[in-house]
């Protein structure tokens, strides 16, 4: 008994080794580091694009959780919150966002906080652009304390071995820079996000981060007014594609508003139509107060291991002044 239960231990050892070497992605030139991809992209607008900062004229709180694979041994998790307004004093919109992930069950870790303007350009009463940069600050770290290597391993006794790897554990600090921008027309948006633009202050920069490109395009068409100002019904189609290195996305889809409560159905695949997953979605807007819960279905073999991912986020409209005259709101998912 004591030999099988030292081999199950030694099965299961293993294969959190195969996760390190996947997962060390700081320590190879090989695999390509990749951002977080959120399901629920307009609730967290300034990640998908830091031209939504202040579009609400009002302060704006919002907050997120994503776990990204339950199922397996050391799921992705990822936090994030944010906060913007407009502010009349610049004339443009002023953002902060601050976001932590989690990969291998806190092996590599990643906190980072961006800074944002956006100035708001009205070109006249149906068509407005939004020019932002944002600048930010990445930490990413490693903690190696807890794994566990092949040649830690005794085939008998389990790990009783000290670890004779060299990691590199330091934490790496950069600075990170991003511009957007965001189009409006009547009830039609559309966005571009260069983000992580290269630069060489810090050597492992575009290591770490490389240059990502989004652009996002969509509208909000009213089915059925209750009266001359608003509509109860409303269908928002939009496609997101995300293009990072050698990796690619396209997500699109559409969200069925009805009332105080949205239901969304989006495809997530890449440009060789391989199929990632199917999002589902659900928002209810409480006044100022909104809740939205999304699921990924994967779309492979892989379902039955990962069980999918849950991603959970809450936002607060407050309370302010009268709105200067000539604001207007850009037509966009509002939760």
């Amino acid at each position: 008994m004591g030999i099988i239960t030292n081999m199950v231990r030694i099965k299961k050892n293993i294969a959190l080794v195969w996760i390190t070497i996947l997962l060390l992605v700081i320590n190879s030139n090989m695999l390509i580091a990749q951002d977080v991809q959120f399901s629920q992209l307009f609730s967290d607008r300034l990640y998908l694009n830091p031209a939504y900062a202040g579009t609400d004229y009002c302060p704006r709180i919002m907050v997120s959780y994503r776990n990204q694979w339950p199922g397996v041994q050391f799921p992705y998790v990822t936090y994030s919150v944010s906060y913007d307004q407009y502010s009349e004093i610049v004339h443009g919109g002023l953002g902060i966002r601050m976001m932590k992930d989690d990969q291998g069950g806190g092996v590599f870790s990643m906190l980072n906080a961006d800074f944002i303007y956006a100035y708001k350009v009205k070109i006249n009463s149906n068509i407005s652009l939004k020019l932002a940069l944002e600048a930010s600050i990445y930490q990413r770290s490693v903690n190696a304390n807890d794994l566990v290597f092949a040649d830690m391993i005794d085939s008998r006794f389990g790990v009783v071995f000290p670890n004779s790897e060299s990691i590199n554990i330091q934490a790496i600090f950069t600075p990170d820079f991003s511009a957007s921008m965001l189009f409006n027309y009547k009830k039609y948006f559309f966005g571009v996000n260069v983000s992580h633009i290269p630069q060489s202050i810090v050597a492992e920069h575009n290591l770490i981060l490389p240059m990502k490109i989004t652009a996002h395009i969509g509208a909000a068409f009213p089915i059925i007014k209750n009266d001359s100002k608003s509509s109860s019904y409303i269908l928002e189609p939009n496609v997101v594609y995300i293009q990072q290195q050698n990796f690619n996305m396209l997500y699109y889809g559409m969200y069925f508003d009805i009332s105080s409560i949205a239901l969304g159905v989006f495809f997530r695949q890449d440009l060789k139509l391989h199929y990632d997953a199917l999002v589902l979605s659900f928002h209810m807007d409480a006044k100022q107060f909104k809740i939205g819960y999304s699921y990924d279905a994967t779309l492979s073999s892989f379902f039955g291991h990962s069980l999918g991912t849950h991603e959970i986020s809450l936002s607060y409209l407050f309370n302010c002044r009268k709105k200067i005259k000539d604001y207007s709101t850009i037509s966009c998912p509002v939760f």
